[in-house]
């Protein structure tokens, strides 16, 4: 029996010497047989799988360092569309990207993760619209600067970044506000209102308009689902969302947009968007209504997580540096902001907005749930 070890990277050249050398030892103990090796953005860790043979262990590692090369490309493939709007830098920096899931044109869905896992969550989306170019520059900025001053999050709070939701969009001739299948991202989430509302607006106040076309059915694009998995996998007490080219702050979550008394909680959300404008230059603030499949929808109604639509004013991407200057403080100050998320007694049930990324999602086979 032969276990083939490929060491993928100068980090990893050592660790594979040592797992040549002790693998046929630990092959046979319980604690080797409960690990694998896989790759976590662009270093290593250790996680669980239930067995581990000399075959699928070489397997995994040929598949992660395939992943690894993936992410690797794809960030080259993004400083190369840098260069067409001047700008220099390095969009991914040394950050440790991480990707599970591809889009429809074999490009990973990349995100990463700063700060203390204990401390309030704060998820952050860039280019869910990918025509958009300012949010797409802030939100990969902001990771590298998190990347580069670790002391910012630190053990302050934890943070997840994903700078890109639709990387097929951003990397075209002409980028499109759609996805590689013609779906609007932020119209897909499954709302309790989609089905009769969705097709509806699209049809009468959007006159059929291509770019905001929801799809057929909600949930059916894999950057929608991956934007739940994030939301069910690190459970936020916050989100800000970066878009263009309104030129506002957008609060959706608990209290947004209701008449009646707001309770504590409610009204602690609610501040979170003040908070960001004093910071950002006394920035707009307004309270639209929720579309039907929208995240702010999704999360900020339904699931009710403090949910922020930060719109900057242009798309033109000569504006980056001075809306970094103008916003880095305010997205800093959102992830501060001591806000935990509402307790589950205030929560709609788990298990009826339970996706398929949720524990609490119910399987049925026959007649048990499992």
């Amino acid at each position: 029996m032969k276990l083939r070890v490929t060491s993928y990277s100068g980090a990893a050249t050592g660790l594979g010497r040592l797992l040549m050398l002790g693998t046929f030892a630990w092959l046979s103990g319980p604690a080797f047989g409960q690990m694998k090796l896989i790759e976590n953005g662009l270093g290593q860790s250790f996680s669980q799988l239930p067995f581990v043979s000399p075959t699928n262990f070489s397997d995994s590692l040929i598949e992660q360092a395939r992943q690894t090369g993936a992410v690797r490309d794809f960030c080259q493939q993004v400083k190369v569309q840098y260069q067409r709007y001047k700008w220099l830098e390095n969009p991914c920096g040394n950050v440790k990207w991480r990707a599970d899931l591809h889009t429809r044109l074999g490009r990973p869905l990349i995100y990463a993760e700063f700060g203390t896992v204990s401390t309030e969550t704060t998820l952050l989306l860039g280019g869910v619209h990918a025509d958009e170019l300012t949010p797409i520059n802030l939100a990969f900025r902001f990771a590298r600067y998190l990347d580069e001053h670790p002391g910012i999050a630190g053990a302050q709070a934890h943070v997840i970044i994903a700078p890109l939701v639709s990387p097929d969009g951003f990397l075209r001739q002409h980028p499109t506000r759609t996805n590689a299948n013609g779906i609007d991202l932020n119209r897909n989430f499954f709302t309790a209102d989609w089905y009769d509302k969705a097709q509806k607006i699209w049809q009468q106040n959007r006159r059929r308009v291509l770019a905001h076309f929801p799809g057929y059915f909600p949930n059916t694009e894999i950057e929608t689902l991956f934007q739940i998995e994030l939301i069910d996998r690190y459970r936020p007490d916050k989100i800000l969302s970066i878009h263009a080219p309104l030129g506002f702050l957008d609060y959706d979550g608990p209290g947004s947009g209701v008449l009646r008394p707001l309770t504590s909680t409610e009204a602690k959300a609610k501040r979170l968007v003040k908070a960001i404008s004093e910071s950002s230059q006394n920035y707009k603030v307004v309270d639209y209504t929720f579309y039907p499949g929208s995240l702010g929808n999704y999360a900020g109604n339904e699931r009710h997580i403090p949910t922020v639509t930060l719109e900057l004013q242009t798309t033109d991407p000569r504006k980056c540096e001075a809306y970094w200057q103008q916003f880095e403080p305010g997205i800093s100050q959102t992830i501060r902001y001591p806000f935990v998320r509402t307790p589950a007694l205030d929560l709609p049930n788990e298990i009826d907005n339970a996706t398929p990324f949720s524990t609490q999602y119910p399987q049925k086979i026959g007649k048990k749930t499992i």
